[in-house]
């Protein structure tokens, strides 16, 4: 009875860490110890994405940039970067096109910081420089992070906020309804 209520126990441990974890998108890593279903030469982990979305069955994927090998799978039992370092990028078939508001602060290459007064004046500015793709607003600091891109989520930036470029024109629209 004892041994029944500790794996019980550690199910639900186990259950709410993986809901808390959320969507994965366009996260480093390689998913590990899951089933291909097949190899596709792609030139982005986008285009891979997208491939994913077309192949019955794929609810994850996984993308070489070094080979531009684009690798449909049937889920994600485990998610590693310990021999792909940075040259893999996974996700989940699920992602939204464009990502939005996302929780955490996106660490990439550094274009630019900027303080700035909210998110929607951080996106603006992003979206005027060329070499911006994401942003992040930092309320704390009154901090507008640009980035080209975003291998790595900090969710422990409780406040902040991340968006791409492509997000700007999104809350342009929804600032005027």
């Amino acid at each position: 009875m004892h041994a029944s209520i500790v794996i019980l126990g550690l199910f639900f441990c186990f259950h709410n860490a993986a809901a808390q974890k959320g969507l994965q998108c366009f996260v480093p890593g390689e998913c590990l110890d899951s089933q291909i279903l097949g190899a596709t030469p792609t030139n982005t982990s986008r285009e891979c994405w997208h491939h994913c979305q077309s192949v019955t069955g794929c609810t994850w994927f996984t993308f070489y940039k070094d080979s531009q090998i684009c690798t449909p799978l049937s889920g994600c039992l485990r998610l590693s970067n310990e021999k792909c370092q940075d040259n893999c990028i996974s996700g989940e078939e699920e992602c939204p096109e464009v990502q939005c508001g996302v929780h955490g602060r996106c660490y990439g290459a550094l274009e630019g910081i900027r303080r700035v007064a909210n998110a929607k004046e951080c996106a603006t500015i992003c979206k005027h420089r060329q070499e911006c793709f994401w942003n992040t607003y930092d309320p704390e600091h009154e901090a507008c992070l640009m980035t080209n891109d975003c291998p790595l989520l900090d969710r422990t930036c409780s406040n902040c906020s991340s968006s791409e470029r492509d997000c700007s024109a999104e809350m342009e629209a929804n600032m005027s309804n």
